[in-house]
């Protein structure tokens, strides 16, 4: 399978985006906190995911021509969209360390960033439910993308916010992650059970989910697992050096969520058979 970059380029965006969201939530919360490390992990992973769209694309030079069809290509406003997130996920970040008491500025590129960023994964989702392959048809992409968006997004937040998030209410970014999975499987799987009713290229791809059943099984194993995992150390109000054991079950949680859906995207461009052409 040649979509590495790919993987990388939509998992890595995804995450940022979702960290980007957890922020302003954070912010609305408490309105005294920072967030800088999440900030950062955002824009680092923004950069990633862009340079990783480079690298697929095969030349810098192809991403501005990616551009010339805003008006009718989900390839060009994918692209667009991402690079105004990575544009201002990177300002939020340079803010916080050098103009943090700037509250207004703060504010505006936090909202943009979320508002931005929910069109990018929808940008992201409908260009592959408009290619030629049945097995990204339908809103089961759309669920999984903003599923990963969320579940990564807020695991990523938590782990890199933890002190900040002393004596705050953790209950609700728990709550968030666990929703999300849930409503991700109750979709995903009849989805996949059906898969093999259609056409010739979805039961192809349905036989190839067949042949990966083990790793879907593990896929699902993790997010699930991780999701419920993480449940009681968001209960706990304090993570201070006597409640390490707390951080550290937060560490192990995001480790495995984060493993699942990542190989949950694997999976999904394994999957992929077209009917004639591939993505446009």
């Amino acid at each position: 399978m040649n979509e590495t970059a790919l993987i990388i380029f939509s998992f890595c965006m995804q995450a940022a985006i979702g960290i980007m969201l957890c922020i302003t939530l954070g912010k609305q919360l408490s309105k005294d906190k920072q967030f800088k490390r999440a900030a950062v992990t955002s824009a680092a992973l923004s950069v990633i995911s862009v340079l990783a769209s480079l690298a697929h694309l095969g030349q810098p030079l192809s991403a501005l021509n990616s551009l010339s069809n805003l008006g009718s290509s989900w390839l060009s406003r994918e692209v667009l969209f991402s690079g105004i997130f990575m544009g201002i996920a990177v300002l939020n970040a340079l803010l916080q360390y050098f103009k943090s008491d700037n509250q207004s500025l703060n504010t505006v590129l936090r909202w943009t960033g979320s508002v931005v960023g929910l069109i990018t994964v929808f940008s992201m989702a409908k260009l592959y439910t408009a290619t030629a392959v049945p097995v990204w048809h339908g809103v089961n992409t759309f669920v999984d993308f903003y599923a990963t968006t969320i579940a990564v997004g807020t695991l990523i937040f938590l782990a890199t916010s933890l002190l900040e998030l002393q004596n705050v209410n953790k209950r609700i970014f728990g709550a968030i992650v666990l929703v999300a999975v849930i409503i991700q499987a109750s979709v995903a799987v009849p989805y996949a059970m059906g898969l093999g009713l259609n056409g010739m290229a979805a039961q192809a791809s349905a036989e190839i989910l067949k042949g990966m059943s083990v790793v879907i099984g593990l896929k699902w194993l993790l997010i699930l697992g991780g999701a419920g995992f993480l449940m009681w150390p968001v209960t706990q109000e304090t993570i201070t050096t006597e409640t390490k054991s707390v951080s550290g079950m937060i560490y192990v949680a995001v480790a495995t969520l984060v493993c699942g859906q990542f190989i949950g995207r694997y999976i999904f461009y394994a999957a992929m058979i077209t009917t004639n052409v591939g993505l446009t």
